[in-house]
C-alpha cells in the first residue's frame, strides 16, 4: 500500500511539473557577450518561459596555449583552414573544454574554483528568477562594485561574476526577440536590382537584398529579427523594390511576422500597391 501512495504521489508531482512546463512557451536567447575583459568572449544560452529563467549555460572562448602536462583544445577545424591564422602556439579554444588548462592558470593568479565550476555557480544563481528580478539583482552593482557581487553569488570566485551573469540577463531578454521570415518571388517579368527593408522609425535602409540581382521568377528568403522593445512599440517596415527597367514598387506597413511577398509585374497589379502577400502558383 506504502508503494502505490508512493507512486501515485510521484505521479501527481510529475502531472504538476507537465502543467507548469505547459503553461507557457519555452523561449531560446543567445548572446555573445563581452564579460570579461577584451581578449575573450563569452557564448551565453538561456531557456525562458513565461519571463523565468529555466536554464542558462555559459561557455568562453579565447586563445589559448598548451602547457607541458597539457595540451589545448581548439574549436573544431583548428587543424585545418580556420586555424591557418591563429597566433603563433595558440588555438581559439572554450574554457569548459579547457577547464583544467585554463583554470590551471587561473590557479597561479590565487583562485581556487576552477572555470567550469565559477560557470556553473553563476548559472545556478540566475536560474529561477524572472527578468524583472535578475535585472533588479544587477541594478544594484557597479563596475566599481562589482566585488560585491562575487560573494552574493555562492561557488563562484571570478572577479568578472558580475559580467557573466549580466550576460545571461542579456541572453534572457533576447530570448524575448521577434523574428519575421519572408519569402519573396520576383514576378516583375525583368530583374530586380533593389530590395530593401526600410525601418519606418529610423529610416534606415539597411543591405541592398538584390545587390547580386533578383532574377525574375526567383525566390529569396530574407529574415528580420527585432527586440521585443521594438516589437512593443509597434515596429514596421517599408519594403521597396526596384527592376533593371526603372520599375518601382512598395508596401509601407509591413510587420514582424511569416508572410509570402509576391513582387508583381505593372501588368498585373490588381489593387493600389506593386506587392501581393500571396505566394504564386507553382
Amino acid at each position: 500500500m506504502k508503494k502505490v501512495l508512493a507512486l501515485f504521489a510521484c505521479a501527481l508531482l510529475l502531472l504538476s511539473a507537465v502543467t507548469a512546463a505547459a503553461e507557457g512557451e519555452v523561449l531560446l536567447g543567445q548572446v555573445e557577450y563581452a564579460a570579461h575583459g577584451t581578449g575573450c568572449f563569452a557564448v551565453i544560452t538561456v531557456a525562458l518561459q513565461d519571463d523565468v529563467i529555466l536554464a542558462a549555460k555559459i561557455d568562453e572562448f579565447q586563445f589559448i596555449g598548451s602547457r607541458e602536462d597539457l595540451a589545448a583544445v581548439g574549436v573544431p577545424n583548428s587543424d585545418a583552414s580556420f586555424g591557418e591564422n591563429y597566433p603563433e602556439g595558440k588555438v581559439l579554444g572554450s574554457k569548459r573544454v579547457n577547464s583544467d588548462l585554463y583554470s590551471l592558470n587561473m590557479q597561479r593568479a590565487g583562485s581556487t574554483v576552477q572555470i567550469a565550476a565559477n560557470f556553473n555557480a553563476i548559472e545556478a544563481f540566475c536560474t529561477g528568477k524572472t527578468i524583472a528580478e535578475l535585472e533588479e539583482i544587477l541594478a544594484g552593482y557597479t563596475a566599481e562594485t562589482k566585488a560585491d557581487f562575487v560573494d552574493a553569488v555562492t561557488g563562484a570566485t571570478t572577479a568578472d561574476t558580475l559580467g557573466y551573469a549580466q550576460g545571461i540577463l542579456a541572453a534572457a531578454k533576447a530570448a524575448k526577440a521577434a523574428t519575421g521570415t519572408y519569402t519573396f518571388y520576383n514576378k516583375t517579368g525583368e530583374t530586380v536590382t533593389e530590395l530593401y527593408l526600410i525601418d519606418n522609425l529610423t529610416g534606415e535602409k539597411g543591405p541592398n537584398y538584390a545587390v547580386n540581382g533578383f532574377a525574375a521568377d526567383a525566390k529569396w528568403v530574407i529574415t528580420r529579427t527585432i527586440s521585443a522593445e521594438e516589437k512593443e512599440a509597434g515596429y514596421s517596415m517599408t519594403v521597396f523594390f526596384k527592376t533593371e527597367g526603372g520599375y518601382e514598387g512598395q508596401f509601407t506597413t509591413l510587420h514582424i511576422e511569416v508572410a509570402p511577398i509576391t513582387l508583381l509585374a505593372a501588368d498585373a497589379l490588381t489593387g493600389a500597391t506593386q506587392i501581393s502577400f500571396f505566394a504564386p502558383a507553382e
